[in-house]
């Protein structure tokens, strides 16, 4: 395609969406890097930890609120102790939400089992595996990628319609990021892969009521 015809065609808008593309998939690189990861943890070595502290953060971020939770753990391993405050690859601050839950799980434990890797020990994970996290940044990803592609590609595919020898047409793209969107838009609303990451976490030892044992 020469460039005469590429602007013609509408080669400014993709121009002009190409920034936000590599946003988006840089997006997505992520959210496959934290699964690869997460999915890495389920076979490091399982330890015990010690709950030096566990804040529960309040932030604004863009006029919403942001809840976040900022754990520090200590464990032992060959003579030498480490620090950790990661809870999982690609935790980050949400709403309010099932964020009270794991607070409260992690505030009253003192002491929980983690993933240590057996190559960078300095290197745990509380919970292993698929997360919410995980699940809305890929249909973020998927969502926000479908949107901007169709704009960045209309000038490739805008007059495939008129090739009747055409497999892949800008309308049916179109139609594909509207079946992306709608499944997108219904699986976060449902919430119907939620996950109750609280209920993964395995305390070994909780913090005792001193009221309780007060007679």
């Amino acid at each position: 395609m020469k460039i005469e015809e590429f602007f013609k065609r509408g080669g400014c808008i993709s121009l002009f969406t190409f920034p936000f593309l590599i946003v988006g998939l840089g997006v997505l690189a992520y959210t496959l890097y934290c699964f690869a990861r997460n999915e890495q943890a389920k076979k490091w070595t399982k330890i015990l930890a010690h709950i030096e502290q566990t804040d529960f953060d309040v932030h604004s971020r863009k006029g919403t609120d942001v809840y976040e939770i900022a754990i520090r753990y200590s464990y032992e391993i060959e003579g030498r102790k480490y620090l950790g405050d990661r809870i999982y690859f690609g935790y980050g601050g949400s709403n309010l939400e099932g964020q009270e839950e794991l607070f409260s799980k992690l505030k009253n434990s003192r002491i929980i089992g983690i993933y240590v890797n057996p190559d960078k020990k300095s290197e745990a994970v509380i919970v292993p595996g698929w997360n919410d996290s995980i699940t809305f940044m890929l249909i973020f990803s998927l969502i926000w990628n479908s949107f901007v592609g169709v704009f960045f590609f209309a000038p490739f595919f805008k007059d495939l319609d008129e090739n009747s020898q055409s497999k892949f047409s800008y309308k049916k793209m179109v139609l594909g990021v509207a079946v992306i969107w709608i499944l997108g838009f219904v699986i976060l609303l449902s919430n119907c892969f939620h996950i109750d990451i609280e209920n993964k976490i395995n305390v070994i030892e909780r913090i005792k009521n001193i009221d309780s044992n007060t007679e």
